[in-house]
């Protein structure tokens, strides 16, 4: 009981210090932005009924929404704190795993600890756009956390149990548990040995399919349902390749690619270190999981730019590197332990800088241009903690002196955002915004529509509409909307085109003057004095469109500055 309660303390105390401070978190920079207006329109179907963004909900295939306006509507939380609730909740439940995975190995629950919160310290996959430890509440986040607990769990003989974790995790967002899915169809193939394991689990997705299915029948009508079996034509594929070209593995694979297939090597040569401790499950993890992950970016590539399908540019299978990386760094993190724990330090030394660097830098072969002074600071601060580390578990004054690796994980999370100046997320003064916000909430028809034509491919309009409730004429986060619905990227970039593309003018914003917009806001530089705001703050004034037209048939509008 004793030792439950410890693991508890410890797993909430170490989630609440890597959400705060680092890997941290974000609310409405990032897709949240776009799950919000849907679940804002899914719960009341009024707002937000002009937004393309909120009126085509790609949530069809998930239990994302259901969740949240459950919770919204039964605990009458707003959506931010349901969210922000699931995440630390599924964070925790990526910590349990990663413990119990390395515990499941032999190693004490002490490392198996430090080791489980160095490596949920996350990492940034540049190439497929994808994080190891998401920033934000969102469905892929949510069913990767389930899915690590998920193969602990299965690894030490829970086969119900990880079959249940994985389908919750499946009905969140299938594609992120893919990799578990097929690797147990692998040994329900080719293990006699874990059939009977096996078949248990492969019910559950079976049942979480059907689940799935039945839901989608279920969801709130919407304007256009999602082509999952579809093609892309060419029109389409040229708007994904100017505004989502991270599904695109062409676009990155070149540059990227030899980190991921070095990472790899390093997992293989790590896992052959650790071989003795890994019991058969554990072993088909260690060895095929990552190799699912590197074979997913030939197939991406294949099914995406020579079939075309919409399914690969809507699930977009090379995120699937996530568990090359996942397990890459899980497996050098035990080789370094038992290698400090046989007291040969400078081995433990080298196999722990690779979980150091990765939540700083997943380009780890960028790393041997020393001229630059980010990939210096990123190279010293990692080997400065990988050397406490491997010190602590392997100091000759016994096994008390263990409890000192505590601190490197505590250390790690301040060292990396302050001495080596890592920075996951850019940190923004919201208030102007939110401040417009609460204007047109209380001040504006509810079917109002906004523009802000001088942001550019800034995050500040998705902030507008999320918590205003009010629709966008045109923002850039919005067209990564252009991998789910063919009508809604052909829009956006039209949109886009004729309102932003090329940056502000008053002879452009002029020319906008006839479209179905009722208000334009504006940063203050680019205000136009002959005209009354109908509202501004220190950053940002309001134009009623009825004004700017009347203004617009007058000298009053002025010229371009």
């Amino acid at each position: 009981m004793r030792r439950f309660l410890l693991l508890c303390f410890g797993i909430a105390a170490i989630t609440w210090l890597e959400f705060r401070f680092f890997p941290g978190h974000t609310y409405l920079q990032s897709d949240t932005q776009i799950y919000l207006p849907i679940l804002e329109h899914i719960d009341t179907p009024n707002y937000l009924t002009r937004d393309p963004i909120a009126t085509h909900p790609h949530v069809t295939y998930t239990i994302y929404d259901e969740v949240a306006v459950f919770l919204h509507q039964a605990a009458r939380l707003d959506f931010e704190k349901t969210l922000v609730a699931q995440q630390v909740l599924f964070r925790a439940a990526a910590i349990l795993g990663v413990f119990l995975i390395v515990e499941c190995a032999g190693f004490s629950a002490l490392l198996s600890f430090v080791l489980a919160a160095l490596i949920n310290l996350g990492a940034s996959l540049l190439g497929p756009a994808v994080l190891l430890v998401e920033y934000e509440p969102i469905p892929r986040g949510f069913a990767f956390g389930l899915t690590v607990l998920a193969i602990a769990l299965f690894a030490r003989e829970k086969p119900l149990l990880a079959g249940l974790c994985a389908g919750l995790g499946f009905l969140y967002q299938a594609p992120a548990t893919g990799p578990f899915w097929a690797l147990l169809i692998l040994m329900a193939i080719f293990d006699r040995r874990a059939r009977s394991r096996v078949k248990p689990v492969l019910v559950i997705l079976l049942i979480a399919i059907l689940l799935l299915a039945n839901m989608a029948q279920l969801q709130p009508g919407a304007v256009e349902s999602q082509n999952i079996f579809g093609r892309i034509g060419p029109q389409l594929s040229a708007i994904q390749l100017f505004r989502t070209r991270y599904a695109w593995v062409s676009t990155w694979a070149a540059t990227d690619m030899w980190s991921y297939a070095f990472l790899w090597v390093c997992g293989m040569w790590a896992t052959a270190r650790i071989w003795p401790r890994l019991n058969a499950p554990l072993r088909w993890f260690f060895i095929c999981t990552p190799a699912i992950g590197i074979a997913s970016v030939p197939v991406s590539y294949f099914l995406l730019e020579h079939l075309h399908l919409m399914f690969a540019a809507e699930e977009q299978p090379a995120r699937a590197l996530l568990m090359t990386v996942f397990f890459a760094a899980l497996a050098c993190g035990m080789a370094g332990i038992a290698a400090a724990l046989r007291r040969h330090i400078g081995e433990a030394w080298l196999w722990f800088l690779p979980i150091m660097i990765l939540p700083m830098k997943v380009r780890v072969l960028d790393l041997a241009q020393l001229n630059d002074m980010n990939n210096l600071r990123i190279l010293l601060v990692a080997i400065g903690l990988s050397g406490a580390l491997a010190l602590s578990i392997g100091s000759p004054y016994g096994r008390r002196w263990q409890w000192a690796a505590l601190a490197v994980p505590c250390a790690a999370i301040f060292a990396m955002p302050y001495l080596a100046g890592v920075q996951n997320y850019p940190q923004i003064d919201d208030r102007p915004i939110l401040d417009i916000a609460d204007w047109a909430r209380d001040g504006t028809w509810g079917s109002s529509m906004f523009l802000f034509p001088d942001a550019g491919h800034a995050l500040y309009p998705g902030v507008f509409r999320a918590e205003s409730r009010r629709a966008l004429w045109v923002d850039w986060k919005s067209g990564g909307q252009a991998n789910y619905f063919e009508s809604v990227g052909v829009e956006w970039l039209q949109r886009w085109q004729q309102a932003m593309e090329g940056g502000f003018s008053r002879s452009r914003l002029e020319s906008l003057l006839p479209l179905p917009i009722d208000y334009y806001v504006l940063k203050r530089e680019h205000s136009l004095p002959p005209v009354k705001p109908v509202y501004q703050n220190a950053e940002f004034v309001v134009y009623d469109a009825q004004d700017l037209r009347n203004a617009s048939t007058s000298p009053r509008l002025g010229t371009d500055n």
